[in-house]
């Protein structure tokens, strides 16, 4: 009897052996280690699929990836970079060949956020982890989107605003495009920052698309009905960038009317040292994607990894101005970068 039972004792033990290995692991949450890195090791091929380089802004962020895979050859063994030209089924195409390549990681910053999602979600079930950078596209399977925390920045740069007036005054509002999901955030935060400072009016309100040149016109529509003004709110450092030139040409004393933005064009850091601004801007850094592509390799490495990452945050005041003035590098670079300034001169065109 006892043999008995100590036979159906092992016979249960070796079945409980064999049932556990069999079971499928308990799903990870997105920010733990990708599964699909198991077995990976460096260094890596790193395929990058982007949009476009259809301005200096995107020609930078493209090079601060490849100038972070030449520093780092332990880890990464090459960076494929794609451009679909601003075309979704060129994109599609770039992916599907980055996975017939057998890239370890890839890098997406999308053209559509719909159109990609059939593509990228078939890299994934290929066992390549998929990092979103710079904008946004839909997909559950994406392991972890890197984005500008425009909410945030747009609230901070409007609470120092609210300060620098001592809670009052007039003030012109340059916004961007109206009706895009990101402006409508910006302004958002905006809002939430003023509701501090009651005594703060906006007496003009004009939507310039982020674009420098119409502001200047927006701008000078404000100051032909509204000639009193004691700050400049703009989301953008370009509108800044204008307000401040019409501003001066009109003869406002610019060292004393604080404004703001974000953005970070070299362009501007030059207007407003030469100028003397009473400014304040959180620099839209181009190293975005290099924030994307550590976040990638950590997956690779088995580290855990937050499903939603902001890149580095880049305060420009009058205090610490003299460290992003760069008077030799062309008004077309970007000032929260990686990069040395013999590449950003190598890059840009004056």
């Amino acid at each position: 009897m006892k043999k008995r039972v100590s036979l159906i004792v092992s016979f249960l033990i070796l079945l409980a052996i064999v049932l556990t290995a069999c079971a499928p692991a308990a799903a990870n949450p997105v920010s733990e280690p990708a599964t699909e890195s198991a077995g990976k090791t460096a260094p890596f091929v790193v395929g990058v699929s982007n949009v476009s380089v259809g301005n200096s802004f995107r020609v930078q962020m493209i090079e601060e990836i490849k100038y972070y895979g030449t520093q780092n050859p332990d880890t990464i063994k090459e960076v494929i970079v794609t451009d679909a030209g601003g075309d979704a089924n060129k994109q599609i195409s770039d992916i599907e060949d980055l996975v017939t390549r057998g890239v370890d990681l890839l890098l997406v910053a999308p053209a559509s956020d719909t159109a990609l999602t059939p593509a990228v979600d078939a890299a994934v079930a290929a066992g390549i982890p998929v990092v979103v950078f710079n904008s946004d596209m839909v997909s559950d399977k994406v392991s972890v989107r890197v984005f500008p925390p425009y909410n945030s920045w747009a609230n901070i740069t409007a609470d120092w605003l609210g300060k620098a007036l001592n809670g009052k005054g007039d003030v012109i509002a340059l916004r961007g495009i109206a009706g895009l999901a990101a402006e409508a955030d910006e302004w958002a935060g905006v809002e939430e920052a003023l509701k501090k400072y009651p005594d703060i009016k906006i007496i003009c309100t004009e939507y310039a698309d982020w674009a420098y040149d119409k502001a200047k016109t927006a701008m000078a529509n404000c100051l032909a009905n509204k000639p009193k003004v004691d700050g400049v709110l703009s989301i953008g450092d370009a509108m800044t960038w204008a307000a401040a030139e019409v501003l001066k040409e009109q003869g406002y004393d610019v060292t004393t009317i604080p404004m703001i933005g974000i953005g970070g064009s070299n362009g501007f850091i030059k207007y407003w040292k030469q100028n003397d601004l009473n400014a304040y801007v959180i620099a839209d850094p181009t190293d975005i994607g290099v924030t994307a592509m550590k976040a990638g390799l950590d997956l690779l490495m088995g580290k855990q990894v937050d499903a939603k990452l902001t890149p580095t945050q880049y305060d420009i005041t009058k205090e610490n101005l003299d460290s992003y003035y760069k008077p030799e590098i062309p008004d077309s670079g970007w000032v929260g970068t990686i990069l040395p300034d013999d590449v950003l001169k190598s890059i840009l065109k004056p």
